[in-house]
């Protein structure tokens, strides 16, 4: 009995191919997830992007703004900061590499102040780019956010710590 019992644990329930077709669903699990971290955009290659567009515009200083304490981990907001509004052919260079890097997509969308203003998407991320005058000068301002970029989302508060929505109130 206690043989049988041996020979039942060692084959994996009495014989079969059961190992090789577990080790076939975990090599599939780990290439879909290794699919899902190809493609998901991290923080860091945002900005990489942003530096890299800035570069090509050949104007000004980039900064970018600290969105870690903000509870969205997923954000990258960098500014060009540039003596004047950035002229057209800045533009073209930054939308350029962009586009190169595989930020597609480009539609022009309409800005108050100025006409150099477009949203981009890459991987599940949305870019706003507009150039005109920012706080404290002029310049361009990349500013990114994504479902996915490889750090853990804050979690969401339980249904009961919201609030519901308060009605309008009429005149």
């Amino acid at each position: 009995m206690a043989a049988t019992a041996v020979m039942t644990a060692l084959t994996g329930c009495g014989g079969g191919d059961s190992a090789g077709t577990t080790g076939e669903r975990a090599t599939t699990t780990a290439r879909a997830a290794e699919a899902v971290a190809k493609d998901e955009l991290t923080v860091n290659a945002v900005q990489g992007d942003v530096r890299s567009a800035a570069a090509a515009a050949g104007i000004g200083r980039l900064g970018f703004a600290d969105t870690s304490r903000g509870g969205t981990p997923c954000r990258v907001i960098g500014f060009l900061r540039t003596a004047d509004e950035p002229k057209p052919e800045a533009m073209d260079s930054v939308s350029a590499v962009l586009k190169a890097r595989g930020w597609g997509q480009m539609e022009q969308i309409p800005a108050e102040d100025t006409d150099q203003a477009w949203h981009l998407v890459k991987n599940g991320w949305g870019m706003f780019l507009s150039a005109g005058e920012v706080p404290d000068g002029a310049g361009i301002v990349f500013d990114a956010s994504g479902e996915a970029c490889g750090v853990p989302m804050p979690p969401k508060p339980a249904a009961s710590d919201i609030a519901p929505p308060e009605p309008p109130v009429l005149p």
